[in-house]
């Protein structure tokens, strides 16, 4: 390869794995000098590594030491987090509070340390450098500087929102290319009569005792550079439905999908009013906990019994109107979507699964074409379980493989694969899955405990499976995650808290963490870098 011309030795590099691509380069001076500062080599292999589900715009305008650091990224996580490595917690950044003065209510923030407690959810978009919060009145974007850096966060973008509900959430957040994000808030509306803003009258729609509201805001943030940030609202949908249901949502290009109660209803967002639809199906899923996502066309509804598909092709729909939509029990279907493909659990797992759908954990993104996985927790197993047991948690959760073949959806195939538990301590509940590389993956978990007479407190672990540094014993279906978690972050000392949201991404080392404080009634946002910050240049695979 040394006799070959540096264009094509580039062109070889370049196909490698970030794995091997460093331990190449550690082989001898020539291939040293090839790869440390060839930004055009680190560049394409960050681009692949990003694919679509990362914000390309992180990392723009870093130096070939810096897109080095991004791409070893995940390498670095995987070690720091190997079985038995205990690292030590990182010290969390809080973000700045700014004021044109100095009044009162500023500084009772700052003796509280926490410059804004009124922040209702955060998240952390994939790529590490920027921070969307939401609150009652704004939506902010953070800029938190540079993966690898220590910058203070800086408002970056903004958007008054003057919404009712002081609990707003962050119901979906999807990267649409290298500098979009597609933001989905959601409020529940506590008034039983509209804002004047929707120009519907109270007597246009039909509001009983057992009826509520939730409204939809979309918006897009673009994060072109550091002078092009902007917040645009992509639509907004009033549901009027029944008090009670639980609301699972996702978002695909135009189209979102809300699963509430035993409806699927599909909003095709526009910011012209005129231009966007709704259509919506009863008996989509059980009552006893659902989730849907997007997938290659389709619609799927995850319950109990396994999955429902839509083909999104042959819906037909109407348009929104004043931006107002009744599904309350027992009001007709809007406009038409056709009968669902349906693949079920196998039948051994059926009475297992019922009533915990609403665990569910979609491995996302989902990949475009290909298998596709996702979790669902089963409780007190008992003697489904293989034997000798070593565990002493009732729950277990299972994977799914889901095969799609969306130009002949019968052929799609629906199998478990495998079952994992924890240990009862330290670490108790799942709660989300993410990616590494090479088919290696994350979850992070939670503890419970109680302090100062029942007061629960939460820390936060991170366990890492399939990786082929620490393969798991051979024909095993099982995982025994609590047994090799590491504590990623601590909750706020000496408070009692509890977590309300969570973000990780491997590729920038950063972990944000939305608290809520229960003595001081108030949420706090900690940022939590879990790399060092030198951006030394030697060989090292993990620096």
């Amino acid at each position: 390869m040394k006799k070959l011309p540096i264009e094509l030795q580039t062109l070889i590099v370049k196909e490698l794995p970030t794995r091997d691509i460093c331990r190449l380069q550690q082989t001898c001076k020539t291939f040293y000098d090839l790869i440390e500062g060839n930004s055009e080599v680190w560049k394409e292999r960050l681009r692949r590594q990003c694919s679509t589900d990362v914000l390309w715009s992180s990392f723009s305008g870093f130096t070939a030491s810096e897109l080095r650091r991004a791409c070893t990224g995940t390498l670095r996580f995987k070690h720091r987090y190997r079985p038995g490595g205990h690292p030590k917690p990182p010290i969390p950044r809080l973000l700045p509070y700014i004021s044109q003065q100095e009044d009162l209510q500023h500084q009772q923030r700052q003796e509280l340390d926490n410059p804004y407690p009124e922040i209702s959810d955060a998240f952390l978009v994939p790529g590490g450098r920027f921070l969307i919060t939401v609150d009652e009145k704004w939506l902010r974007v953070w800029d938190l500087g540079p993966p690898g850096s220590l910058d203070e966060p800086c408002e970056s973008a903004s958007r008054e929102l003057n919404c009712y509900d002081p609990a707003l959430e962050i119901a979906d957040v999807v990267v649409t290319d290298k500098n979009t994000v597609h933001l989905l808030i959601q409020e529940y509306y506590p008034l039983p009569t509209l804002p004047e803003s929707f120009g519907i009258h109270r007597s246009e729609y039909n509001f009983g005792g057992w009826a509520t509201f939730t409204i939809f805001h979309r918006f897009e943030v673009r994060l072109l550079g550091k002078e092009q940030h902007s917040v645009r609202e992509l639509g907004r949908l009033c549901v009027l439905h029944s008090r009670g249901s639980d609301i699972c949502t996702t978002q695909d290009g135009p189209i979102v999908a809300l699963g509430i109660g035993e409806r699927v209803l599909l909003w095709g967002t526009s910011d012209s009013p005129d231009k966007s639809w709704v259509a919506s199906r009863t008996g989509c899923g059980g009552t006893d906990g659902q989730d849907v996502f997007l997938h290659q066309d389709y619609a799927f509804v995850v319950d109990s019994d396994g999955l429902n598909g839509f083909d999104l092709t042959g819906i037909t729909h109407r348009p929104v109107g004043k931006g107002l939509v009744d599904i309350q029990y027992g009001t007709p279907d809007i406009g038409h979507i056709p009968t669902p493909q349906k693949w079920s659990h196998q039948q051994d797992f059926q009475n297992t699964l019922r009533g915990w759908a609403s665990d569910f954990m979609l491995h996302k993104p989902p990949a475009e074409g290909g298998p596709l996985f996702y979790d669902i927790r089963l409780p007190q197993l008992g003697a489904a379980l293989p034997q000798p047991l070593t565990y002493e948690s009732h729950d277990s959760y299972l994977q799914f493989c889901f095969s799609f073949h969306p130009d002949n959806p019968s052929a799609s195939s629906l199998i478990p694969t495998k079952r994992y538990m924890t240990a009862s301590q330290p670490c108790d509940t799942p709660h989300f899955h993410f990616a590494l590389d090479e088919g290696v993956r994350g979850y992070i978990w939670y503890d419970y405990f109680s302090v100062n007479g029942g007061v629960e407190r939460r820390n936060i672990f991170v366990s890492i499976l399939d990786d082929p540094d620490f393969p798991e014993p051979s024909g095993s279906v099982f995982e025994g995650l609590g047994d090799f978690s590491e504590m990623i972050v601590t909750g706020p000392n000496p408070e009692s808290t509890r977590v309300l949201h969570i973000s990780v991404c491997p590729l920038s080392g950063r972990v944000v963490v939305l608290w809520e404080r229960e003595s001081k009634k108030d949420r706090l946002v900690e940022i939590f870098d879990l790399y060092d910050f030198s951006l030394t240049t030697g060989p090292a695979l993990y620096q």
